[in-house]
């Protein structure tokens, strides 16, 4: 086995046949320093991978999910990837994409504004804290409307989320990047219109089996006064939908929610 490390990637070349772990971790322990949103392993270069050997991603993947980052594994060889999926920790857990370069555009998706890994508690200048869910549909505009009149009145922060729904036949970290270059757009544009409106304001992609999951997701990082959520209001079956996300939501929340929705289409 050879293992080399660049940017934000570790490279393993040759046979895997037994748990390397301990001879990766001092690079990746180095690679999270650098790059905290998370490492990319590069498998491009293995010949041949065992039972045993396939241990060592398993390992990986819980190290740096201890360190709230996320491992993706790109360009592994079929035959490589018929025994990863035979060793069930592994195959449940590990996000696998085809290249390096979809990888890395997964992994530095809103890097910039995501603030991971740290409770974040109301400050002694801030009143309020939102926590608000975009959905990418129309009723973002209404929603973001709504956060700058709640702020109106009050010192207060916003922390922006878009859910990333991930199907449950996938690792939850698996990469989505129709659904993240979807969101980053999102969050963007509903960063500028709050930042315009002098709220200070927090954005990150929240990864969930489905809204409630994300929501709370975030609030076990971030303590707020109250959550906003953005409903569908497309023609058709909004309103089935509507009354799917209110009860699910209500069922995982605990702190004040208001829902917002836009006119119907």
């Amino acid at each position: 086995m050879i293992v080399e490390s660049y940017e934000d990637v570790i490279v393993l070349s040759g046979a895997l046949r037994s748990n390397f772990w301990e001879t990766i971790h001092t690079a990746i322990s180095l690679l999270l320093k650098r790059h905290p949103t998370g490492v990319i392993i590069d498998c491009s270069g293995l010949t041949e991978c065992t039972a045993e050997g396939a241990e060592t991603f398993r390992d990986a993947m819980d190290f740096i999910e201890r360190n709230r980052a996320r491992t993706i594994v790109a360009a592994v060889p079929h035959a490589v990837m018929e025994v990863l999926r035979s060793v069930p920790e592994v195959r449940s857990q590990l996000p696998v994409v085809g290249s390096v370069e979809e990888a890395r555009r997964s992994l530095d998706m809103l890097a910039q504004g995501e603030t991971k890994g740290r409770k974040k508690h109301l400050t002694s200048r801030t009143d309020r804290r939102f926590l608000v869910c975009l959905s990418g549909e129309e009723s973002d505009e209404q929603l973001l409307m709504v956060v700058q009149e709640l702020a109106q009145t009050t010192s207060a922060e916003a922390v922006l989320i878009y859910p990333i729904l991930v199907p449950r036949d996938l690792p939850l970290q698996s990469p989505l990047l129709e659904q993240e270059e979807i969101a980053a757009k999102a969050l963007e544009a509903g960063r500028r219109s709050l930042q315009n409106a002098e709220i200070k304001t927090e954005i990150r992609l929240e990864r969930g089996r489905d809204v409630a999951s994300a929501i709370h997701g975030a609030l076990e990082e971030y303590m707020v006064s109250q959550v906003l959520v953005a409903l569908p209001c497309n023609s058709g079956q909004s309103h089935d939908q509507a009354l799917k996300l209110v009860s699910s939501v209500l069922a995982k929340v605990q702190q004040s929610v208001l829902f917002v929705r836009g006119p119907i289409r």
